[in-house]
């Protein structure tokens, strides 16, 4: 454990949960437990009486007040980076109509009718319109964010996009992880010398820059087929950026077979996936996230049922998919709608939002988890035991988040225990 003094301790919790899939209970619940952090990194973790011994004069003590400390969270698909929303298009789908409705209609809706709000902006103004979004996941104890390009649909745009979601994690102190999208929706017209350029052009630049560490393919019928990405993650490969897919999401199109064989670091969607796929996507250890807050949003026909997923030995995330139609700023409540509409337990479902999401962007040796070595994203959350998160998911329990040692929001202050009911 060591002897040298912390900079910060975490004490007074009710749980300490590690987040450990390798405990005996599942996920490692250290009941009345502390941690103390050195720098950016987690010192010791343990029951409070063997933590103590690392306060020193210049510790700075935060006060758990009988809440949860767990790890934090990480949102491994979001569309973070956008102007505008598609509002009208949501009350549409409220009151019944699907895709061909829409179209039949003559109403915009998806990627498309996002590019008009979002194509020539420069990042300074991307940055802006996903600011206040990115400081609402951050208070709800989101510290890890993945974001894609994909709305602007140019070489520009894209390389845009990804800038402003630098100078959102420079100003927030949000880790954001960058994917490339450009193949989010397909062109009306030359759709091969549009994949040409991202290949020749965009892919190159946005690796050249370190704007993003993935590259994402839309895999859909009315999108892009599978030999098209197969392309164009074959690019992205060489030029250093892993794969992910948007696939199988309204039918099986055999994006699962296709993640596997490029070892991709997760397929999203999946509300399709046959268990066969799970089992090729479980072996190749690429991780399927699902997204229930967004199928809700969308009213999607068939939700993801996570108990088959769950079952299969595949690594199952979750995250927001915060996107221009589907305004969901909180893996909190992701894991109420997880829990209610797609049958994962508590546990489970805390996973999915902290360990889980964290392998499916390859961060899991770093994040994720609470254990010395490990960064110090930690959040306090006002509930006494796990299990409240899902179930009081239309609140936010986070009141401390901690983002590499340094607490980023306290609302202990203007939260205190005295009167207050749990």
């Amino acid at each position: 454990m060591g002897t040298a003094a912390a900079d910060l301790v975490i004490v007074g919790a009710a749980q300490v949960v590690l987040c450990d899939p390798g405990q005996p209970d599942g996920i490692g619940v250290v009941e009345g437990g502390a941690v103390a952090v050195r720098g950016e990194q987690i010192a010791a973790v343990g029951p409070q009486a063997a933590i103590l011994p690392l306060i020193g004069a210049e510790t700075r003590m935060v006060d758990a007040r009988g809440g949860v400390l767990a790890p934090g969270l990480v949102d491994c698909h979001t569309h973070l980076i956008f102007e505008g929303d598609r509002s009208s298009e949501y009350f549409h789908r409220t009151r019944g109509l699907d895709d061909a409705g829409l179209t039949a209609a003559g109403l915009p809706w998806g990627v498309p009718a996002s590019r008009a709000a979002n194509a020539g902006l420069p990042a300074e103004r991307l940055a802006e319109a996903a600011l206040r979004r990115a400081r609402s996941m951050l208070a709800c104890g989101t510290t890890t964010i993945e974001t894609k390009s994909g709305y602007g649909l140019d070489h520009d745009s894209d390389i845009a996009s990804l800038e402003a979601a630098r100078l959102v994690e420079e100003v927030t102190g949000v880790e954001i992880v960058g994917t490339y999208l450009g193949a989010h929706a397909r062109p009306r017209e030359g759709a091969a010398r549009y994949l040409d350029r991202m290949i020749a052009d965009t892919i190159p630049a946005i690796a050249g820059r370190g704007l993003a560490e993935f590259c994402d393919v839309y895999v859909d019928p009315d999108v892009f087929t599978i030999d098209e990405c197969r392309r164009v993650l074959a690019a992205a490969a060489d030029a250093g950026l892993a794969a992910k897919l948007h696939t199988d999401a309204r039918v099986n199109i055999g994006g699962a077979r296709l993640a596997a064989e490029m070892r991709a670091a997760s397929v999203d969607h999946g509300n399709m996936l046959g268990d066969d796929d799970l089992r090729v996507l479980a072996d190749a250890g690429t991780s399927v996230a699902f997204f229930p807050g967004f199928d809700w949003a969308v009213g999607h026909p068939r939700p993801v049922d996570a108990r088959r997923f769950a079952c299969s030995g595949v690594n199952v995330a979750l995250a927001t998919d915060l996107c221009p139609v589907c305004w969901h700023l909180s893996q909190q409540v992701t894991m109420g709608f997880a829990c209610r509409l797609s049958g994962l337990s508590p546990e489970a479902a805390l996973l999915g939002v902290t360990l889980n999401a964290a392998k499916a962007i390859r961060r899991d040796a770093r994040i994720g988890s609470i254990a010395p070595g490990k960064q110090a994203d930690l959040v306090v959350f006002d509930v006494p035991d796990f299990r409240q998160l899902p179930f009081r998911f239309g609140t936010n329990a986070a009141a401390v988040v901690i983002k590499k040692g340094r607490v980023l929001l306290d609302a202990m202050e203007f939260n205190p225990r005295d009167g207050h009911q749990r």
